[in-house]
Formats: structure tokens, sequence, C-alpha cells
């Protein structure tokens, strides 16, 4: 790649991630405005408790082996993850749904930086315990895997489990979990990305389980660049 175009895939890059935060904080301010104390109330007190079961310690962590798994491509072919990592470093995306606005803006920055995603030969997966029929199963850039009853986030160390002032949060503005997800809608994934190299281990992993703070794609990349070959 010569240095103009390298230039401008920084400069691209920079542009992804400011609007990338940009929207984040505009969601943050939605929030605020449009949510009633009570129910802002409840989610922060999730978060407390995550943070207090030390959920960011306990799941895989850079070094670690990660379980393999399998899914159906996008040709309807079954395939495992440890056959993708022949070919070079994947990105695993773990979300919660499109439902939620968190989760929607970062599947949409993530798709912005497909291409330099492949430049670096990586493969990138969008996994979520949401099903196929609701979120399109598929997009045109990348995969989207069904993990149903949150199995391959479980093996990953982060699901947990919603309680009844969640779940009954949840179905007041609409959502029945196990109707979007096909499982009984208890448990939920919480939002994280890895990098999983070609030996299996984890590179990086960002894991927050503050809903709202998602990794940034210029970090993303910039990860990347450690594992991968330019092409």
């Amino acid at each position: 790649m010569s240095t103009r175009e390298e230039r401008n895939n920084n400069k691209d890059n920079e542009m992804i991630q400011s609007a990338f935060q940009d929207k984040l904080t505009q969601l943050r301010a939605n929030n605020c405005e449009e949510l009633l104390t009570p129910e802002l109330a409840i989610l922060t007190r999730t978060i407390a408790r995550l943070r207090r079961d030390k959920m960011h310690t306990r799941c895989l962590q850079v070094g670690e082996t990660v379980p393999d798994f399998g899914f159906i491509d996008a040709n309807n072919i079954n395939r495992k993850l440890y056959e993708v990592l022949e070919s070079g470093p994947v990105v695993l995306n773990f979300f919660r749904g499109l439902w939620c606005p968190y989760c929607e803006a970062q599947i949409e920055a993530y798709e912005n930086i497909q291409s330099e995603l492949t430049r670096l030969g990586c493969a990138y997966f969008a996994i979520s315990p949401q099903r196929p029929q609701t979120t399109g199963g598929r997009c045109e850039s990348y995969q989207v895997i069904y993990d149903r009853d949150n199995k391959i986030a479980r093996d990953f160390g982060i699901v947990y489990g919603l309680e009844q002032v969640e779940r009954n949060l949840f179905e007041s503005w609409g959502l029945m979990l196990d109707k979007v997800n096909g499982s009984d809608g208890r448990e939920l994934p919480v939002p994280a990305t890895f990098i999983v190299c070609k030996d299996r281990t984890i590179g990086f992993e960002y894991v927050d389980v503050d809903f709202r703070v998602r990794c940034c794609p210029e970090q993303l990349i910039e990860e990347l660049k450690s594992f991968c070959d330019s092409r």
C-alpha cells in the first residue's frame, strides 16, 4: 500500500471513530432525556451488579485459548471457527441484539471498516442471541451468527442472568426477549469484542459491563495491525 493510500485509510478511520463516538454520546443524552428516573436506576443497578461480580475479569482473557464453535456460513455450509482461523485472525463481536441502539450503532460502525478488515486478512463475525429472522441472518459484508441460548457467549464467559425487575422493564418497552431470541429470555451477553489469533488464542479483548461503552473501530484496526500482515 502506498503512503498516500495509508494516509487516506487513517483519515477515513478517524472519521468513522469520530462519528461513532458522537453517536454513542447522542444515545446517552437521549437515554437521560427519554427514560424515567426509575428506569435509569434499574439499568444503573444492573451495571453496578455486573461490576461487583467482576465479569470483566472472569471472561476469557488475552493469551487464553478460545473454544471452537460451529456456524452456518453465507453459502449455507457448516463451518468451524478453527477452520476459519487457518486463513488468518478473526474478530468476534458479541452484541445483545439490534433492538439495542448501542449495538446497532456499533454494528453499523464496524460495517464501515469491513474493507480494512479484509485488507488486513481478517474475518469478522457478529454474534447475537437474537434470532436470524429478526437480525436478517447475514449482512452483505459480514456474517451474523445466531447464538441460540447464548452457548458461544457462555463459553467466552460473558453471559449474565437478568433479574426479574430488568425483564419487567424490557417488557414495559414492548421488548419480549423470549420471542426475539427464541429462548426463555432470562440471559443476555455483555457486549464484547475479541481478536482471535491464528494460534487460537485471544490477542485482544474489550469487555465492559456498561452496555453503553463499546470498542471503537479505530482501536480495533490498530490492535489488528499487531496480528495481521498488511495486504
